[in-house]
């Protein structure tokens, strides 16, 4: 998966809702995938408005709200979801109630596709294992992907992560050790490494890990590379935008998904 806007569809000639969308967003990572205490779906906006451009991100922000206005976007779709924990006030003096207050007199429609996404086959982690080049790549639990890497030692593999992903990276373990599988789940995965080692894995690649909890799993046998909660996440955006405009495509809609070009990670 690589960096920008590679698939730019829209030379379809059917007209498209955001409840359609949302359809086929739905085949895409469904609903029933997300955890309960998640906030996925449609979370502002009309069902029926008209869309021709979509902009997916890793999460909304002003500057992503600014660049779907500049765009002419309608739509936008992330990963991460808005009211996450419950409001009891739509107030612009705070970071969300302002972001909150923009998204609404924008006009712009906001759906996330998170848990779900994470949870889905291809989804989060299957892009994050294709970006770190994993081979013969299995489901493992809670939407994690285990594959097979060429023979290296953990700290050269550490160093592969760091060059393919960008940012800060965190490796526990001994450095010389060579690694030959590996487990990857983005985002918050520390609850899981067990799961990694219980499918076989030299190492645990995730977005977040606590010290502690690494050096348990380190006690264990596997060894950890904690790589940056966006980090991990990222490469999903260009999956699902490619994976949402190739099915709009099929079905002749007018609709063009584009990544943002806006957030950090890029």
């Amino acid at each position: 998966t690589g960096k920008g806007n590679r698939h730019l569809g829209g030379g379809g000639d059917v007209a498209v809702t955001v409840a359609e969308v949302l359809a086929l967003l739905e085949r895409i990572a469904p609903a029933e995938l997300a955890e309960e205490w998640d906030n996925v779906g449609l979370l502002a906006g009309s069902r029926t408005a008209a869309v021709e451009t979509v902009l997916c991100a890793l999460e909304l922000n002003a500057d992503v709200l600014d660049e779907a206005a500049s765009l002419g976007a309608h739509l936008i779709v992330t990963h991460h979801p808005i009211l996450f924990r419950g409001r009891k006030s739509l107030c612009s003096d705070d970071p969300e109630g302002r972001l909150l207050c923009k998204l609404v007199k924008s006009d712009v429609a906001l759906i996330a596709a998170h848990t779900n996404f994470d949870n889905a086959h291809p989804g989060v982690n299957d892009a994050l294992a294709a970006r770190l080049g994993l081979e013969n790549v299995q489901p493992g639990a809670h939407g994690m992907c285990v594959g097979e890497i060429s023979p290296m030692a953990l700290e050269c593999f550490a160093d592969m992560v760091r060059c393919n992903l960008g940012g800060a990276v965190r490796r526990y373990g001994d450095g010389a050790r060579v690694i030959r599988r590996a487990a990857v789940l983005g985002g918050a995965g520390e609850d899981f490494a067990r799961d990694a080692l219980a499918a076989g894995a030299d190492v645990y690649v995730t977005g977040e890990m606590g010290y502690h909890r690494a050096l348990s799993a380190v006690d264990d046998g596997l060894c950890v590379v904690e790589a940056g909660h966006a980090a991990t996440e990222a490469p999903a955006v260009f999956l699902l935008a490619d994976a949402l405009q190739t099915a709009a495509d099929a079905l002749q809609y007018n609709l063009r998904v584009l990544c943002s070009q806006r957030e950090l990670f890029l």
